[in-house]
């Protein structure tokens, strides 16, 4: 399906727009991406986008992607949206009661494998910190993550007034970016534009013994 088709049927939901559906796009195609996973929802209109493209792609490829419960109430929300452009069959979609992370867990305990992330969720320190590690643990070698809202903070955000003001000021995300990912052996921080950061895990070496 053309992300002009999914544009026209989303337009004016949020939050992805066409223009970073196509940067995901030659992502995609770039590293020939088939196992997605995706923290965070909402609507769903990332996630059509990112259905579209494994359809055009073709072949076995699916969407795993998880949020809140809340995000069931949405108007339209990610099943209506997937049955309306007939998506549905590439997309698995959770809800959770607290947070992505605990299907994560699950996720490990199964022994699920991905080829790419699509982080927008959490927007704090400890949820994005700690789902780096855990997507960690889902990602095949030379797997990818892409974080979105790079320079995002709580400043200003009526849910987070009772956060200390260090905290309200800081993103969590660049934060996860520098001391995490930056400082983490197995990965390699491709770019950061456009209030995304990509980062591939590292192929790892076969061992091959020494002999004299």
């Amino acid at each position: 399906m053309k992300l002009e088709t999914v544009e026209a049927h989303v337009n004016g939901l949020p939050y992805m727009k066409l223009k970073h559906a196509r940067r995901l796009e030659k992502i995609f195609r770039e590293y020939n991406c088939s196992r997605a996973l995706e923290l965070g929802f909402f609507h769903g209109v990332s996630s059509m986008y990112m259905a579209a493209i494994l359809d055009e792609m073709g072949g076995e490829r699916s969407l795993t992607t998880i949020d809140k419960v809340v995000a069931k109430s949405k108007q339209p929300n990610i099943e209506q949206l997937a049955d309306e452009l007939g998506l549905a069959n590439y997309i698995n979609h959770f809800y959770e009661e607290r947070s992505y992370l605990w299907r994560l867990m699950k996720f490990i305990e199964e022994g699920r494998t991905f080829d790419f992330c699509y982080l927008d969720g959490g927007h704090n320190w400890g949820d994005t910190g700690f789902a780096f590690f855990l997507v960690d643990k889902l990602l095949v070698d030379g797997g990818l993550i892409l974080f979105d809202d790079f320079n995002w903070t709580a400043e200003g955000k009526d849910w987070a007034a009772d956060w200390p003001d260090e905290e309200k000021k800081i993103s969590p995300v660049e934060r996860t970016w520098e001391l995490l990912v930056g400082q983490h052996s197995h990965y390699r921080q491709v770019w950061v534009k456009g209030g995304w950061a990509l980062a591939r895990k590292k192929r790892k070496i076969p061992f091959l013994p020494f002999r004299l």
